[in-house]
């Protein structure tokens, strides 16, 4: 008998968490942000929740740069930290870290990162995908969103959903060459398919606990 082909790993993910999307976005400040109506306090305490995420996963991946199973994944141009930080300063000020409030599902979202990054460094890769070809496929619009709703001019404010040179669709398609370049067996893929789909899980747990309105970002905050 011949062994059944395994679909690219990153079409499994596709494939498992297809159902989880509608339900992210709908989920918190998301519909008032895909509206153009979000105000730029609660904006901001958005940015402000997934920075951890990005600190977290991304000292991870340079951390395990040499580990075979993330090869691929040192792309020029997709690390989002220092993007969303200079966003954070641009439209809040300097103090965001401390002004902001950080929600515990954020918190919880980065003490998983490193904690995968301390025993099972692979499973990371369902927090790559999750993360970054979302900013890759839907950021652009976000950002045409963001720069009308706050008038904002240039890059400043949407450099989180700025990529420099480097065009989204090349972006894309090489991560998704580095999420299906290594060989894995069944028990690791399984096992990142459901990382994806709990990495989902958690976003709608930190949205859900955001404020939608400035005035109930600035009581939560005060």
């Amino acid at each position: 008998m011949h062994a059944i082909e395994q679909p690219p790993l990153s079409q499994r993910l596709r494939q498992v968490t297809a159902a989880h999307h509608t339900r992210v976005e709908r989920s918190g400040p998301m519909p008032t942000l895909l509206r153009g109506e979000l105000g730029l306090t609660a904006y901001c305490i958005l940015l402000r929740n997934l920075h951890p995420i990005y600190r977290d996963l991304e000292a991870a991946l340079a951390r395990h740069a040499a580990h075979p199973g993330l090869a691929g994944l040192d792309i020029d141009g997709l690390a989002r930290r220092a993007a969303l930080e200079a966003d954070l300063a641009t439209l809040h000020g300097d103090g965001w870290a401390d002004a902001l409030p950080l929600v515990d599902a954020a918190a919880d979202y980065a003490a998983r990162l490193r904690e995968l990054s301390a025993s099972r460094p692979e499973l990371l890769l369902a927090h790559v995908y999750v993360r970054y070809l979302g900013d890759l496929q839907g950021g652009q619009i976000l950002q045409r969103i963001v720069a009308r709703c706050f008038a904002l001019d240039g890059e400043a404010g949407t450099r989180f959903y700025r990529f420099g040179a480097h065009a989204p669709a090349e972006l894309s398609a090489r991560l998704r060459a580095a999420l299906d370049g290594p060989s894995r067996d069944d028990a690791t893929r399984a096992a990142i398919a459901h990382e994806a789909e709990a990495a989902f899980l958690r976003h709608v747990d930190i949205f859900e606990a955001l404020p939608v309105g400035d005035a109930a970002a600035l009581r939560a905050d005060g």
